[in-house]
């Protein structure tokens, strides 16, 4: 499929051709389009890479629920270019990417954003460096889980994290933050790090569409995430 040139379609069939460009784009433009997110989001010296390597590794994961993501993504793009087909029975794919695929390119600059973050609080010795993939999965391996599952509901401004009795547990997981330094943290980075210490093997999220940045930073931290 040439991206550059108009692409008709005959009546009834909008839904298809929709679908096949918003595969292709997924398949061939994803990650040029993510990288571009990362270099968009400013001096970046030495760690670019870094936070390719991470945000690309969930827009590629073949687990259950990141292969649902990507579906996710493909009905974002395509829904956006099944209605201008709609309109003008004809559509140029690059500019529908472009101009028409908001909510798309948003998701791409979120997950960029999440990864930049993270790798930033790596360089900077925050506390949330020990949320990075090896230290879990070393956790994991060496002591197993101390819970199995749990509820994290994400708000616009925080997060909360319960058991399975939907009892908050955010301040007895991260008890090993020294006391004179919890004032630091926000309650979001507390959660994040009581979440290191359980190290569970399932993550149910609620109100992820709340903060979606929030939402990706949890994926790209942790495997076993299912939104709600």
């Amino acid at each position: 499929m040439d991206f550059d040139m108009p692409v008709s379609v005959v009546s009834g069939s909008e839904k298809e051709l929709a679908d096949a460009i918003a595969a292709e784009i997924i398949e061939k433009y994803e990650l040029k389009l993510l990288r571009r997110y990362i270099t968009e989001l400013g001096p970046l010296p030495d760690v670019g890479d870094e936070i390719y390597a991470l945000a690309a590794g969930l827009l590629e994961a073949d687990d259950d629920e990141l292969t649902d993501y990507r579906k996710k993504r493909c009905e974002m793009i395509s829904v956006s270019i099944a209605e201008r087909i709609k309109s003008f029975k004809s559509v140029i794919p690059r500019g529908a990417l472009n101009f028409l695929c908001d909510d798309y390119r948003a998701e791409l600059a979120a997950i960029a954003a999440a990864a930049a973050e993270l790798i930033a609080e790596e360089r900077h010795g925050d506390i949330c460096c020990l949320i990075a993939g090896e230290y879990i999965e070393r956790r994991m391996h060496s002591m197993g889980s101390k819970l199995i599952a749990v509820h994290l509901v994400i708000g616009e401004d925080s997060m909360s994290l319960y058991d399975g009795h939907w009892t908050e547990i955010t301040d007895e997981y991260s008890s090993y933050i020294p006391s004179e330094d919890r004032s630091r943290y926000t309650r979001s980075d507390l959660v994040l790090s009581a979440l290191v210490d359980i190290a569970p093997r399932s993550i149910y999220v609620y109100g992820g569409e709340n903060n979606l940045k929030m939402l990706r930073r949890v994926q790209l931290m942790f495997s076993g995430v299912m939104v709600q």
